[in-house]
């Protein structure tokens, strides 16, 4: 009896190194998943009204690490943030907005077309969103629309926000002046709409981050990216189901996802990870 005791205890004993050994090989196999940046789209656009502060203080209050937002000037040269060339769609202006004076700007409405509740929200001056973006730990990314390159940068580095802004310009002579005026900047993005246009874009463009649409992104153009130093932003855009789409984007390990539902995101997936 006291034979089969000890063969017990060491057949116990073999099991139970055994099953430890396999539940650590099966936690060294199992990658750590990575969560990308959430860039709310216009802020968090589905619960307040785009590009406004209350916009941003739900991207600040849910978690949201990085707004993007469209940066133009009015005609006295003060920076606002306003998606349209014109105050139409969202205030209850009209006109383009560089027709406008900023003392007027700053009277309008540009709440009460979402909702009532929103009733009084102004037209959102960058200045003011830079400073809401630093106390709130926000990251912003600009998608500059026209106004003095210069006088943006300087407004933006007052604030000491330039390491916290990334950067996306639509014509090549600004991409230029921006390379010449702030050098030290790594947070350049760039649209690349296929795997085969990746050569040419960082040649002509140099970015630090490539823009995909998400349905263009594959493991092999990820890959791609990767081997020319970028980053990868994947544009998840649009009110729909984004699920598969969203699951797309953490499955390939993008760098950022851009979505105009920014808290739904982060409640599934959470925040960032490193």
């Amino acid at each position: 009896m006291a034979l089969s005791n000890n063969r017990m205890r060491r057949l116990v004993y073999i099991l139970s190194v055994i099953i430890l050994l396999c539940a650590g090989c099966s936690r060294q196999q199992k990658a750590p998943v990575k969560i990308p940046l959430t860039s709310a789209h216009r802020g968090a656009s589905t619960i307040a009204p785009e590009n406004t502060m209350a916009s941003v203080d739900s991207c600040i209050k849910y978690g949201v690490g990085n707004m993007e937002c469209d940066v133009c000037i009015s005609k006295d040269s003060v920076f606002y943030v306003l998606h349209d060339s014109t105050l139409d769609r969202t205030t209850n202006g009209t006109g383009d907005i560089s027709d406008w004076m900023s003392a007027d700007i700053d009277t309008l409405d540009a709440g009460s077309w979402f909702a009532p509740e929103f009733a009084g929200q102004r037209v959102l001056r960058f200045a003011d969103l830079l400073q809401r973006a630093k106390e709130g730990g926000l990251r912003i990314t600009i998608d500059y629309r026209n106004g003095g390159l210069q006088e943006m940068l300087s407004l933006i580095r007052s604030k000491d926000m330039l390491e916290n802004c990334n950067f996306t310009f639509s014509k090549e002579e600004d991409i230029k002046r921006f390379r010449e005026l702030a050098p030290e900047v790594k947070t350049l993005q760039a649209y690349i709409r296929s795997e085969s246009d990746i050569e040419r874009v960082v040649r002509e463009v140099n970015p630090d981050i490539a823009v995909v649409w998400i349905d263009s992104l594959n493991p092999q153009f990820v890959e791609k990216c990767r081997k020319h130093g970028l980053q990868v932003l994947a544009l998840v855009l649009g009110t729909d189901d984004k699920t598969a789409d969203n699951q797309k984007a953490v499955d390939l390990g993008v760098d950022i996802i851009a979505t105009d539902r920014p808290v739904q995101f982060i409640m599934k997936y959470g925040k960032a990870t490193p």
